[in-house]
């Protein structure tokens, strides 16, 4: 049994509305333990954002570090709310660690000014940050394990959230003297104009690459649906249909530096459906 209380489901809600939206078409338990999941990876991918220097970042990441230390090992596991639900999650759908520790070591690059030297590298973060929240998230699902399509599902599903993730999130890495784009991508790139909130030429040419690395993880995601066997599991991917209709919204911002993209819950709830119908992202 994975006990939740009513203040952890709202604020799932609040820190991850569209992955909370989608658990509404998962069974009762499988819910919780997604809500749980989600919790956790809304800690530690924002370790960065909560504090004012990365070695305090560094800090709260090894809190659960040695949180899940604590889960694994079998030893008393500190009493907070997050790392308890998460516990019992871990117990009841019998999750690997491996990609538990992945994921917040890949959300450790937030504290590096430079975190991406090329496209290969941001996309292989998108893969180990959301890519392994997938993989966990299908396993409470329902899937007995983790096929290659479901692997590839994952994987690609991942990038393209994470992509999205970070174009959401520009003004805060700006703010904090940070670029998300890969070195490869800022050749001409103003940055202390880019810091100072201007757009460029060169920083549209960057932000367009990022929008084709979307198109291009939402293409093999949906290629890789075709070949696998989901069962009840697909909701547990679902929330990743509405990165592209994000990714279309971002393109369109005349100013990411202050203007943030958004749809409509009932658009959100449409394309959740419509998703979970078909099967696709």
């Amino acid at each position: 049994m994975i006990t939740l209380s009513p203040d952890m489901i709202e604020q799932a809600a609040q820190v991850a509305p569209d992955q909370t939206l989608a658990t509404s078409f998962l069974a009762p338990e499988a819910r919780a333990g997604m809500i749980a999941l989600i919790l956790f990876a809304h800690e530690v991918s924002r370790a960065r954002q909560a504090v004012s220097e990365p070695m305090l970042a560094a800090i709260r990441l090894q809190w659960w570090r040695e949180a899940l230390d604590e889960i694994y090992t079998g030893k008393t596991v500190r009493a907070q709310p997050t790392a308890q639900a998460l516990a019992q999650t871990i117990r009841a759908f019998d999750l690997p660690r491996p990609w538990l520790d992945t994921l917040i070591d890949a959300f450790a690059v937030e504290q590096d000014d430079v975190p991406f030297q090329t496209w290969a590298e941001l996309v292989d973060h998108g893969d180990q940050t959301y890519g392994n929240f997938n993989r966990l998230a299908l396993l409470i699902a329902g899937a007995p394990a983790i096929s290659a399509p479901l692997d590839q599902v994952a994987r690609h599903a991942g990038i393209l959230w994470r992509l999205c993730d970070l174009m959401a999130q520009w003004p805060r890495w700006t703010h904090r003297r940070q670029l998300w784009l890969p070195v490869e991508a800022q050749a001409g790139l103003d940055r202390e104009a880019t810091f100072a909130g201007k757009t460029s030429r060169e920083l549209a040419i960057g932000l367009q690459q990022a929008h084709d690395h979307i198109v291009a993880a939402r293409k093999r995601a949906n290629q890789a649906c075709a070949e696998a066997a989901f069962g009840l599991a697909f909701p547990a991917v679902a929330y990743a249909a509405l990165g592209f209709p994000y990714a279309k919204a971002y393109r369109s911002l005349r100013d990411p530096f202050r203007q943030v993209a958004s749809l409509s819950l009932l658009e959100r709830q449409l394309r959740l459906v419509w998703a979970v119908a078909r099967q696709r992202l």
